[in-house]
């Protein structure tokens, strides 16, 4: 079984230039869940009481410990970057949850379903229905030709060490994207970073 953790960096509104998706592909969520628990046990006095790691409140040296371990992993990293200026050319009629799930659904074209697999997404829909309506629009694009089974679920990143691990990279990648610091993306090995909706 494979198993997929998604998270984003960035905001849709005017908070930043570029907006981040990444997924990590694993076919070992335990191994990947170490590396946070080394982590944590290794820089226990500098995490203090932090209840996770994230991109954007860790030490940079942590980060990039952590981000070194991801290499270890047996894994698959795909990165989208949308550039918030090319909104013009989607039909979302000004709706930021639907502009959401259809730059979400470019990640998903990225990524091919090869046994059945478990989706995890950082919890970030305060509905039902919008929860729905993202997992419709992700399943319909993402590339699964021989049907294998795929379930969505949604959780807060404090319950799954997998969702820090992705946003990390994601953190990383928007470090990169928004302020021309590849000092943490250049740490990861095997990702793929695609811009999207451009001419």
């Amino acid at each position: 079984m494979n198993y997929i953790y998604i998270d984003e960096s960035g905001d849709l509104g005017k908070g930043s230039k570029y907006f981040i998706r990444g997924a990590i592909i694993v076919d070992d969520y335990i191994k990947l869940e170490r590396s946070i628990t080394k982590i944590r046990r290794k820089f226990k006095k500098e995490l203090g009481n932090f209840q996770e790691i994230k991109g954007n409140k860790t030490k940079n040296f942590i980060i990039k410990k952590l981000l070194t371990k991801v290499n270890s992993l047996n894994s698959e990293i795909f990165i989208i970057v949308f550039d918030k200026k090319d909104k013009y050319k989607i039909n979302y009629k000004n709706d930021f949850n639907v502009l959401y799930d259809i730059i979400a659904s470019e990640l998903a074209k990225e990524i091919k379903i090869t046994k059945s697999t478990l989706i995890i997404v950082d919890t970030c829909k305060p509905k039902k229905k919008l929860v729905n309506n993202f997992n419709q629009r992700f399943l319909d694009k993402i590339n699964n030709s021989k049907n294998h089974q795929i379930n969505i679920i949604h959780q807060n990143s404090i319950n799954q060490k997998g969702l820090q691990v992705i946003d990390v990279i994601v953190w990383a990648a928007f470090q990169y994207m928004e302020h021309n610091n590849s000092e943490f993306i250049d740490l990861i090995d095997n990702k793929k970073i695609k811009k999207v909706f451009k001419d």
